[in-house]
C-alpha cells in the first residue's frame, strides 16, 4: 500500500484528512469487529466527506487498502503495513501522520461504540494504549527537525513510536477479537514506559 498513492486519490476530499487518518479509521472499526465489511467504512468516509460523486480509482484504492490492512490485522504473521509517509518525507510529516493515524484508530473505535465500554468492558492494559494513542494522536511537532544534532536522535525515537502504534494496534485487536491462544502480552509496552527522552514530543 502506497501513502502518496492514496493520497492522490483521496486529495479532492480534503475532510478525510490524509491516508494516515482513513487507515487508522478502519484499524479502529476492524478492532471494534472483525466482521466489518468493507462498505461499512467506504459508507463512513463518503459521509465524512459528504462526497457525491465517486471515481474508480477512488474505490479501487479504498479497496486495495482494506485489503492489504485486513489481512496484516487479521492474517497469520505480524504483517501490518502502516500507512505512513516515506522515510525521505520531513520529520514533522511523518511525526503528524503517525498522530493522525492514532486519531483514525480512535474514531473507528468510538464508530463501533467501543469507547463508550473503555470504563468497564475493556481490559485495563487495552484502556491504557488507548490512552496512549490518544497522547499520540495530539503529538507535539513544533521544533522537530529543525536541529541537526538531534535529528538521529528524533529519528530513532520516531522509529519506535511507529514500531509501538503498530504493536499496541496488535494488541488492542487481540483483545477485542481473540482467537485460540493467548493476547499479545503487554508488559513494557506502555507509551507511559518510554523514557521522556526518547519520545518524540
Amino acid at each position: 500500500m502506497n501513502f502518496d498513492q492514496i493520497k492522490e486519490i483521496i486529495a479532492p476530499h480534503p475532510d478525510l484528512e490524509s491516508p494516515s487518518f482513513i487507515q487508522g479509521m478502519l484499524i479502529g472499526l476492524l478492532c471494534g469487529d472483525n466482521d466489518v465489511k468493507e462498505a461499512v467504512w467506504i459508507k463512513k468516509l463518503i459521509e465524512e466527506a459528504n462526497i457525491k460523486s465517486l471515481k474508480e480509482s477512488f474505490l479501487r484504492g479504498l479497496h486495495e487498502l482494506y485489503l492489504e490492512t485486513n489481512k496484516g490485522l487479521n492474517g497469520s504473521g505480524f504483517a501490518l503495513e502502516l500507512c505512513l509517509p516515506d522515510d525521505s518525507e520531513p520529520l514533522v510529516y511523518r511525526a503528524t501522520m503517525i498522530g493522525q493515524l492514532c486519531e483514525g484508530v480512535l474514531y473507528g473505535l468510538g464508530l463501533i461504540g467501543c469507547l463508550q465500554d473503555a470504563e468497564n468492558e475493556i481490559p485495563l492494559e487495552v484502556r491504557e494504549l488507548i490512552r496512549d494513542f490518544s497522547d499520540i494522536s495530539s503529538i507535539d511537532v513544533d521544533g522537530l527537525g529543525k536541529s541537526v544534532t538531534d535529528g538521529e536522535t528524533e529519528e530513532f525515537d520516531l522509529m519506535q513510536l511507529v514500531e509501538f502504534v503498530k504493536i499496541g494496534v496488535m494488541i488492542i485487536n487481540e483483545w477485542l477479537n481473540p482467537v485460540e491462544g493467548t493476547p499479545i502480552p503487554v508488559s513494557n509496552t506502555s507509551f507511559d514506559s518510554y523514557d521522556d527522552e526518547s519520545t518524540v514530543h
